[in-house]
């Protein structure tokens, strides 16, 4: 399962995120124990900056309250950008 975070113009790029998307992981952690050390993320490094969070390590997948709530966290992150979900929840 993948997390893209892409802008919605073709002309705007991303801002840095490591730093927030840390916090947001840390948050969803919070609420979602069972999933910490199992999501791992990057961004391109040229415009327009990309996003990916995605699956790592032993964990092969998200529950559907867990894939909403990390989608939810991404839209509020980043407003200016749309959150595209590859992959499909456990059921």
């Amino acid at each position: 399962m993948t997390f893209w975070v892409k802008p919605k113009s073709s002309i705007e790029a991303l801002p840095e995120a490591q730093a927030l998307v840390q916090d947001l992981l840390e948050l969803f952690y919070e609420y979602f124990p069972e999933y910490e050390g199992c999501l791992g993320f990057s961004q391109s490094p040229r415009r327009p900056r990309y996003l990916f969070l995605y699956m790592e390590g032993p964990c092969g997948g998200l529950l559907p309250a867990a894939t909403r709530f990390l989608r939810e966290l991404l839209e509020a992150a980043f407003p200016q950008a749309e959150v595209r979900v590859y992959g499909k929840p456990w059921p």
